[in-house]
Order: C-alpha cells, then sequence, then structure tokens
C-alpha cells in the first residue's frame, strides 16, 4: 500500500508540455488546445495544477484524453481584476518610508490585509508613486489554473488536451496587385494580429475562415504586435476565379500606387 501511495504522488507531479496550436479565426474567439502529458495511475488521479494562458475564456473549457475519464475540475486565479489575483500571493507594499511584506489576505476598496511574519496587519492601499511589488511575474498572476480529477483503468502515460477560447487574436489577408505590360502580378499575405500581452513561442496556427482553412505551421507571435506572412504569389487573369481568402487589394502601376481593390468569394472587385 505505501509502495503504490508513492508511485501514486510521483504519477500526478510529472508531466511533459507539448507544442500548443491556436484555430485562429478572423473575428471574435478562436480556439487554443494545450497539450499536456501525465503518467497516471490505475484508479483516482488528481493532476495539476496546470497554468492556462491569461486570456483563456474559463467558463468554456473542455477536457479530453483518450482512454481516460476526465470527473471534474478545479479551477483558480480566474479573476481579471488584479485585487481579486493578488489574494494569496506573496507581496511587498512600498509607501511612506516603509515595507510590508506578507501573503495578502484580502483587497476591499482602500484597505489591504497582509499575513506577515510579524502577524496580521491591515494597511491603506499605496497611492502612487508608492506600489505593490510580487516576485511572480504577469503571466503567473493571471494565468488560470486548472487542477483535474479523472479516473483511469490502468497505469499509463497519456496526452491532455484542453481546449479553450481566447480573445484578441484574429488575421486577416491583404493583398499588393502589380499592373505591368505583360500581366497582373498577385502577392498575398496573412496579417496576424495580437492585441494582448501574451507573446507565443513555437505555436501552430490554423487560419479558419467560411470554407477557408490554413495550416500556417508554427510561429512565433509578439505581443502587442502583427505579423505578417507571405502565403502566394502568381500571375492572375482580370476574370480568374481565385481560390483566396476575402481581403483588401492595393493596387501598384508601373511601380506606383494607384488605389484599393477587393477580393469578394474569389472574385477581384
Amino acid at each position: 500500500m505505501f509502495k503504490k501511495l508513492l508511485l501514486f504522488i510521483f504519477l500526478i507531479n510529472f508531466s511533459l508540455s507539448f507544442g500548443d496550436t491556436l484555430f485562429l479565426s478572423r473575428s471574435g474567439y478562436s480556439t487554443y488546445i494545450q497539450e499536456e502529458e501525465f503518467m497516471v495511475a490505475d484508479g483516482d488521479n488528481v493532476i495539476g495544477p496546470i497554468f492556462l494562458k491569461p486570456i483563456a475564456v474559463t467558463e468554456s473549457i473542455f477536457v479530453e484524453a483518450e482512454g481516460i475519464e476526465v470527473e471534474g475540475y478545479f479551477l483558480e486565479n480566474v479573476s481579471k481584476n488584479w485585487k481579486e489575483n493578488l489574494k494569496g500571493k506573496f507581496v511587498s507594499i512600498e509607501g511612506e518610508g516603509r515595507v510590508i511584506k506578507g501573503t495578502v489576505l484580502d483587497i476591499n476598496k482602500d484597505f489591504i490585509k497582509i499575513n506577515t511574519r510579524k502577524g496580521f496587519i491591515i494597511t491603506t492601499l499605496p497611492k502612487f508613486p508608492s506600489r505593490i511589488k510580487s516576485p511572480l511575474k504577469w503571466s503567473e498572476l493571471f494565468s488560470p489554473q486548472i487542477t483535474l480529477k479523472v479516473r483511469s483503468d490502468i497505469a499509463q502515460s497519456q496526452i491532455f488536451r484542453i481546449r479553450y477560447p481566447v480573445e484578441g487574436l484574429n488575421w486577416n489577408a491583404e493583398y499588393i496587385l502589380y499592373e505591368e505590360n505583360n500581366g497582373l502580378y498577385l502577392t498575398g499575405y496573412i496579417n496576424i494580429k495580437n492585441s494582448t500581452p501574451v507573446e507565443f513561442k513555437k505555436l501552430k496556427v490554423i487560419l479558419l475562415d467560411k470554407g477557408f482553412k490554413k495550416d500556417m505551421g508554427e510561429i512565433h507571435i509578439n505581443s502587442f504586435g502583427e505579423k505578417k506572412l507571405k502565403f502566394i504569389h502568381k500571375k492572375i487573369t482580370e476574370k480568374e476565379k481565385l481560390d483566396l481568402p476575402d481581403g483588401k487589394v492595393s493596387i501598384y502601376k508601373e511601380g506606383l500606387f494607384k488605389g484599393y481593390r477587393y477580393i469578394k468569394d474569389g472574385i477581384l472587385q
């Protein structure tokens, strides 16, 4: 029994992170798929906590793993309010010539309750230029945490896929049409926009729009930025039906900008 308990503790704390996937919509919500591999024992297991992205919409989480029953989960740190997320965290408060360090118990209106090594303190919230400091990074303070309760019939290593909506990420298509004597040349760019503070490294991105779907492979998306990726360059005809997403077309003729046209429903308008 003791050996089985030790094995259980080892299994629930050992995990590997895999590359994540983003199904990116042109507007509204996109779907983020986060993969984590865990060793599970036979019977009941508690797995976590797993840190989700700070931009996760936590009311729509879907967890799946082949051959494993997910019986439920526990969520922490789901608020986007900095006061709520500081609860239970260690901070230092600087102001009026003193420094208070301890764990935040509560923040309401103008007061903060701190559990320090010297005892319990209630003090006023510092005002600028005084400040509250935390050793945690922004992503750690605002990343929701999910702890899973699962059941497995056998001890195994299994990949858990955690799917959830995210906001603040979208894309659109932009085109350059260059007119020369020998024809029209169209270059298309996918413009991926990230209006969030989250940086994505080696993220697999799949674009979705109506019947359009394109795998962009693994890319790096900076926070608060845009990334333009060329996805087509071809010679076209004026009346050609184009299997391309809708987008704005910048027109150049003999090296000079002439204005805009649009590709809509595959037609150059």
